[in-house]
């Protein structure tokens, strides 16, 4: 390598800080100069203990989704490099024999038959928040990396760390970016943000309560885990969406952020007619997803009917200038009660409760009941913190 191509890769590493997808030139030169298989840089989110990123070149999407969901949690190399000093290269042939890779689970069943064999990786970043691993790969008819080639990757490396280090929220799930902490606090409804495995990344007042009135749902070891066929529907959906996320596609996009819903009983439950709601959908940053980066976290609304909170009736006053009476049959109609239901409950007539309704429609500028029934359920919640 001549001075003018190694200044030309430092400047594309320093370039990554402005433009995210100038990474994938520099994986493709790099690549190209030490002749590598495969280029790789994972980070690994500590508060939420999940492998949270993922890039590089020439990444075969449906093993390198094995990897994410699964195999990492195998690879030998990965707990070697744990314990490895930041910028200090580990060249995997030196410690992994043939008898070694022959017996191993991780190399028979992942990275043999992608063809990949000999990895030379490095940490670059180990904070308190993440820690980021830079990984190049080559094939087993192409060996180990020569001197020459190690000797390029130690010089890169400390510019490498000091970009990762600038660029260190792209490598942890951002689900401030991604939501807004303080709109889902805000919101009456119990939400979970959780990844595509189930680990559960935040989860806002309302869902804290209904963890305590239901047992249809729940969070063991931080995963969210529901009743059994619900718990595995949820979870291979989220993988097969996921992986249809790894292409550049508003349509694929578009279809992640569909709300899927599950009307879950629990036959075990003391109450037979007890009902929780789960609504899900992904959400994914942006065309990050489909190159591989930063993954995508699903959001669960839930609503049970037993535990809702009750409508804020000073709010319904105040924002649509309800009567007493209006905002009553507002209260009870978001409870799930029909109209003749109202009018038994609180003794009047099904017409004055019709008659009601109809003020109800013309202040709030909605036409139909399940309209307005959608309204009062995304109001924002009152002063008690809901």
């Amino acid at each position: 390598m001549d001075e003018e191509q190694y200044d030309q890769l430092v400047h594309r590493i320093y370039d990554t800080v402005t433009d995210s997808e100038t990474w994938h030139l520099f994986y493709a030169e790099l690549a190209e100069l030490i002749v590598a298989k495969t280029i790789r840089l994972i980070g690994f989110d500590k508060k939420h203990n999940a492998l949270s990123f993922s890039d590089g070149f020439n990444l075969l999407p449906g093993r390198e989704l094995g990897y994410i969901r699964r195999y990492h949690q195998i690879d030998p190399r990965l707990s070697m490099l744990w314990s490895q000093p930041v910028l200090k290269w580990l060249h995997c042939h030196e410690h992994f024999d043939a008898e070694f890779v022959r017996n191993n689970r991780f190399f028979q069943e992942f990275l043999l038959p992608g063809g990949r064999r000999y990895a030379s990786c490095v940490k670059l970043v180990d904070d308190e928040t993440v820690t980021v691993f830079f990984a190049c790969l080559r094939t087993v008819d192409q060996g180990p990396f020569a001197l020459d080639a190690v000797a390029i990757l130690e010089r890169l490396t400390p510019h490498l760390a000091r970009a990762a280090r600038f660029q260190i929220q792209r490598f942890v799930f951002s689900t401030d970016a991604l939501v807004g902490h303080a709109l889902v606090n805000r919101w009456r409804q119990p939400v979970i943000l959780a990844s595509t495995e189930g680990d559960v990344l935040r989860l806002n007042g309302a869902a804290e309560r209904l963890l305590q009135t239901t047992m249809m749902v729940r969070t063991n070891n931080r995963k969210v885990t529901l009743p059994a066929p619900f718990q595995q529907r949820f979870l291979e959906d989220c993988a097969t969406t996921e992986a249809h996320l790894r292409v550049a596609s508003a349509d694929v996009h578009a279809d992640a952020a569909r709300y899927r819903v599950m009307r879950i009983q629990d036959s075990t439950s003391p109450f037979p007619q007890d009902t929780l709601y789960a609504f899900y959908n992904l959400i994914a940053p942006g065309e990050v997803s489909a190159v591989f980066g930063l993954r995508a976290i699903v959001m669960l609304i839930f609503y049970h009917p037993p535990s809702a909170p009750p409508v804020d009736e000073d709010l319904l006053a105040a924002a649509f200038d309800l009567t007493p009476a209006e905002c009553r049959v507002a209260h009870f109609l978001a409870g799930g009660m029909s109209p003749k239901e109202i009018a038994t409950r609180i003794g009047v007539q099904h017409d004055t409760v019709r008659k009601q309704l109809q003020a109800i429609y013309q202040k709030t500028a909605t036409n139909r009941q399940p309209d307005l029934v959608r309204l009062l359920l995304h109001l924002p919640g009152n002063g008690g913190g809901q």
